[in-house]
């Protein structure tokens, strides 16, 4: 079933890949310029899409072979939070979508991978904008718990069943398979993020009521200088 899920999910986007290239090659001159565009434009759409399928398989492969190495140094963990929610301020509007921060704890700094942790933060962010309807928001907050650092992304969307809840960090588990295989999503993302904070020694959390949206997140030590 797996396999057949990956073929399906990499053959839907090769399919209309193809098909417009194949379109432009042997009608491109006959075409007008927008409708040339716009099969230009999907053609790249799809080629990212793939590009982005291809990339979760071989991260997750690399995980389960013990290739990722964590390469830990001491930083600011607001740093990371701000660059990560500037690169995804684009997006959030595109969708009509609030992108917020609550910051509460932005010069503590903590020991991480800030690479792989980025990762984490995209995967996340990825999936509740992914998940939150137009005039809805997302938020990414941190605020200090004790000796450690909570980061979570929260959404105001339609939130998770108990059942759902307990395999989302699955792989290639999908809440809503249609919707997610459509949008080029093979079931990996939430999974990546679990493998990678188990290499920092952390552990990732989801709450969630249906319609009361879904907030994921997890601690890392804060060190004391």
């Amino acid at each position: 079933d797996t396999l057949a899920s990956i073929s399906h999910d990499l053959r839907t986007p090769l399919t209309t890949l193809l098909t417009h290239l194949e379109t432009l090659q042997m009608k491109g001159l006959e075409l007008p310029e927008d409708e040339r565009a716009e099969y230009l434009r999907v053609a790249m759409r799809q080629s990212r899409r793939i590009g982005l399928l291809v990339e979760q398989l071989l991260e997750a492969a690399r995980l389960d072979a013990g290739q990722v190495v964590v390469n830990a140094e001491p930083f600011p963990i607001g740093e990371l939070l701000q660059d990560v929610l500037q690169k995804f301020s684009l997006a959030a509007q595109e969708r009509g979508v609030g992108l917020e921060a609550e910051i509460l704890c932005a010069s503590d700094v903590v020991r991480g991978d800030i690479a792989l942790l980025e990762r984490v933060l995209d995967n996340l962010i990825t999936n509740a904008l992914r998940h939150t309807p137009a005039g809805g928001r997302v938020t990414v907050s941190a605020r200090r718990c004790g000796d450690c650092v909570r980061v979570a992304v929260s959404d105001t969307g339609p939130g998770l069943k108990p059942d759902e809840a307990r395999r989302v960090f699955d792989r290639f588990y999908r809440v809503d398979p249609g919707r997610s295989s459509a949008s080029g999503q093979l079931g990996l993302g939430l999974a990546i993020v679990k493998g990678i904070l188990e290499l920092h020694g952390c552990t990732v959390a989801v709450d969630s009521q249906p319609g009361s949206g879904t907030s994921f997140w997890f601690e890392l030590p804060v060190l004391h200088t």
